[in-house]
């Protein structure tokens, strides 16, 4: 897959193209089944097939959400949509100045710049100034289909559907409209041993991205590192027994693992919340808490992978 990042003034030449439009945040399996339409008739036609999408995504310079966090960092954007079989990813620089565009300035400063010969939009698409713009007046340059509200459990899957549930540890849910687990990686960082001296050695993972945040607590997790799969418990939050921190953080505890990992990249796939976190009294019952929390992930997510 080739990435394109759009400058204004320029015209492309990537020949004759399917184009898939939208934000894309969460690449959930409505997304899926739009770009999917889009690779299979660009290849019944004989075009390529592109992603246009916009970085950073507009509700982070708009202000539309009280907590900006990606569910799909760009880098995780770029890796799905490669294996998804895309042939170019055209990232748009949004800013204020193009959140101001009509909706023909939209398609002339940038729609146009490119040979597009058939577009592909969700049921609720819109863009220009304030949203003034949908697919009907696409439909007015561009031959275009559109893909129709795919539900989950008489709920649309959507991105800030799949939020939502993340907020709230239903991550079964997440998991079934995101068709995959909800992941986080980062890089693992040397915290403050609390976890080695009560006998949990965990991972500190400095996020490398704005992520969308999760419902603080304790996750039974997958934990991938150098290409093998390990189960972990997972904590979001405070430290509130022990090392009370402000702001919250994420570490994990990876099951029969004991080797130095600072410094390395760490993949964590959320797969079932197991409680809330809670304040001990001692630190006794503390370990006792965790020793339950691993003799729960063993039975939900089964044995060692």
């Amino acid at each position: 897959m080739e990435i394109i990042r759009f400058e204004n003034n320029q015209t492309y030449a990537l020949g004759a193209l399917v184009v898939a439009l939208g934000e894309f945040d969460g690449l959930h399996v409505a997304h899926q089944a739009l770009i999917q339409k889009t690779i299979d008739l660009s290849k019944s036609i004989g075009a390529k097939s592109a992603v246009l999408t916009f970085d950073p995504h507009p509700d982070f310079i708009l202000r539309r959400r009280s907590y900006l966090g990606y569910l799909t960092p760009l880098n995780v954007k770029i890796q799905i949509l490669e294996e998804l079989g895309v042939d170019y990813l055209i990232i748009v620089p949004f800013t204020l100045e193009l959140s101001k565009q009509s909706p023909t300035e939209f398609e002339n400063q940038i729609l146009k710049q490119f040979e597009i010969v058939h577009l592909i939009v969700g049921f609720d698409f819109r863009y220009g100034f304030k949203g003034a713009g949908n697919a009907a007046s696409l439909a007015k340059n561009y031959s275009i289909t559109i893909i129709e509200r795919i539900n989950f459990e008489n709920q649309k899957i959507g991105s800030n559907a799949v939020r939502d549930l993340l907020l709230e540890g239903r991550m079964e849910e997440a998991t079934k409209m995101l068709g995959r687990y909800y992941n986080i990686t980062g890089v693992v960082e040397k915290g403050n041993q609390v976890g080695r001296r009560i006998g949990f050695r965990t991972a500190n993972i400095t996020l490398s991205e704005e992520y969308q945040l999760l419902k603080k607590g304790v996750y039974g997790v997958y934990v991938t590192l150098n290409g093998k799969k390990y189960l972990g418990v997972c904590n979001i939050g405070n430290n509130p027994t022990l090392n009370y921190i402000k702001r919250p953080r994420l570490e994990v505890h990876i099951l029969d693992f004991n080797s130095m990992i600072y410094d390395q990249v760490l993949s964590v796939d959320f797969v079932v919340y197991l409680r809330e976190e809670i304040h001990f009294d001692t630190v006794e019952a503390l370990i006792t808490q965790i020793h339950q929390d691993i003799e729960n992930t063993i039975q939900l997510l089964g044995e060692q992978t």
